[in-house]
């Protein structure tokens, strides 16, 4: 239990650093060729919508990488998403799954945060990613991402078409 909560902390900390050191300067984005999905997988997930979504925004299934994040103690990754858990972390708050590190360093041309609610585990992969523009919603801290989409989730259509909407705006599709 202390070392819950001595993990906790760290990542705290983590989040509190990497928002510091935040650069709010827009990046320059031509075209939308590569997405990244970030969800929280303790809620069920409809991994279609998400695979029709990377469809619509023109992005080739082979350039979309969704990941999730599961509080239970024992996850599988399926074909179409990689899962992370409370393990995936040391004590110190450092990432230990490489495949979580992988995704962290990759260089995204859009993340979506697609999570309601702010879990430290989600917030940190968040504003850890090196994504070049990050997507999500007002419930979430809005330090984390540079678009934020009212409260779509519950409605994958509205959701698929303010987004479309905004990156249209935006001139990235």
């Amino acid at each position: 239990m202390i070392l819950k909560g001595l993990k906790r902390n760290a990542i705290k900390k983590s989040i509190d650093t990497h928002l510091k050191r935040r650069d709010s300067s827009s990046q320059d984005i031509s075209t939308l060729t590569t997405l990244a999905i970030l969800v929280d997988a303790s809620y069920s997930i409809n991994i279609q919508s998400i695979i029709k979504l990377a469809n619509e925004l023109g992005v080739a299934r082979e350039n979309l990488k969704i990941i999730g994040y599961k509080e239970d103690k024992d996850i599988e990754d399926d074909k179409d998403v990689i899962f992370y858990n409370d393990k995936s972390f040391a004590v110190n708050g450092s990432i230990k799954n490489g495949v979580l590190q992988d995704f962290i360093r990759k260089d995204y041309d859009v993340l979506i945060n697609f999570y309601e609610e702010g879990k430290l585990e989600l917030n940190y992969v968040a504003i850890a990613s090196k994504a070049k523009l990050k997507i999500g919603f007002a419930e979430v801290d809005n330090r984390i991402n540079d678009l934020i989409i009212g409260d779509t989730t519950n409605d994958t259509n509205l959701f698929i078409s303010e987004l479309k909407k905004y990156l249209k705006i935006l001139q990235i599709i």
